[in-house]
């Protein structure tokens, strides 16, 4: 049997060549479902090692979508941008600005560290370290379109907007806006909204958002029906009033927004659900409200007045889920950070 001979790749136009490792940096974010989920940045990591060139051409493509869902990965991207502000400075072939090139970027549930007892010593958050962490950080995350961030991540926005909006204040010829970010995502518990509240840059932050989502990460009032009964399940949630947490937003303080999306509050699942559902992709529905009320004194109607009005909309997506059983309940739990970095929550 004849041997087949390699591809001739060395002998493709140099600008394929480029588009071919660029197409294969592309970071994937389905899991497996593996015990090891692959780093979907692992092909984009291994083509930066390549060349220079290589490594100019595949890092936008690792930079468009950044996941930092822990306290590990916020750790290793600061190295990264101090690594980078070094090269900066030394005027190495290897330096590249990061901000710009991010165009969405994801914090998970990271609480801020107490100032005299760090919860990781390579994070101490000591005033000096303070200060160049949000000085490093504010250019990238206030350059990205897109920002999400868990309840107890607000932190890191407050001092990236307090570093920025005093770098402002301080060099008043700066021509820039601050920050390019108009879709916030919000995901978690719904309580903190001060310093953003209380403070100007944080007000003229939430006056330049346009579009607002709310995701929870452990909410699912998950009831199993001893019969199946589609139309409940299909019907009956949507004539649920909003949730009550929606009438502490700041509304009067988001001057452009145009959409508010949401996870309808609960899911019903029929006792002939339980046995087929596993940790796999289940359809959840997403209100989205258009051109919502700029008011204080907004009161949410029930779900069925937005979507019978026109004034909203509901679509489903395939979010992955963690189950908990119990005889008359499952615990379920949202992968809404997959979902997000796959592009499902538009």
């Amino acid at each position: 049997m004849q041997a087949t001979s390699p591809f001739p790749f060395a002998n493709l136009p140099t600008e394929l060549v480029l588009l071919i490792f660029a197409h294969a940096a592309t970071p994937t974010f389905v899991k497996t479902g593996d015990n090891e989920p692959k780093n979907p940045y692992a092909s984009a990591l291994s083509l930066c090692r390549v060349s220079k060139i290589v490594r100019r051409t595949v890092l936008p493509e690792l930079l468009r979508t950044i996941l930092l869902p822990e306290y590990n990965n916020l750790i290793a991207f600061l190295r990264a941008l101090r690594m980078q502000h070094a090269f900066a400075l030394q005027e190495n072939d290897l330096r590249f600005d990061y901000a710009g090139r991010v165009d969405r970027i994801w914090f998970g549930q990271i609480c801020e560290p107490p100032l005299r007892a760090p919860v990781r010593r390579s994070f101490a958050l000591s005033t000096t370290s303070k200060l160049d962490f949000f000085s490093l950080l504010a250019p990238v995350l206030l350059s990205t379109p897109s920002l999400a961030l868990g309840f107890e991540s607000l932190w890191i926005l407050y001092g990236c907007l307090e570093s920025a909006w005093n770098s402002h204040m301080n060099d008043p010829e700066r021509t820039h806006p601050l920050w390019r970010t108009n879709n916030l995502t919000l995901v978690g518990g719904y309580k903190r909204w001060r310093p953003l509240t209380s403070t100007a840059e944080g007000s003229a932050f939430l006056a330049s958002i346009s579009r607002l989502s709310f995701l929870s990460i452990t909410k699912a009032e998950t009831h199993l029906l001893p019969t199946y009964d589609p139309c409940f399940d299909d019907l009956e949630h949507r004539k649920h009033p909003l949730p009550e947490w929606m009438k502490s937003v700041p509304w009067d303080l988001f001057k452009r927004l145009r959409t508010v999306s949401l996870a309808l509050p609960r899911i019903v699942l029929t006792a002939a659900a339980k046995a087929s559902l596993s940790e796999e992709n289940v359809d959840v529905e997403l209100l989205t409200l258009i051109d919502p009320p700029h008011s204080a004194y907004w009161e949410p109607k029930d779900i069925n007045a937005y979507t019978e009005s026109g004034e909203g909309r509901i679509v489903s997506v395939g979010v992955r889920v963690k189950l908990r059983h119990s005889p008359i309940q499952v615990s379920v739990s949202f992968d809404w950070e997959e979902a997000w970095a796959r592009g499902l929550l538009k």
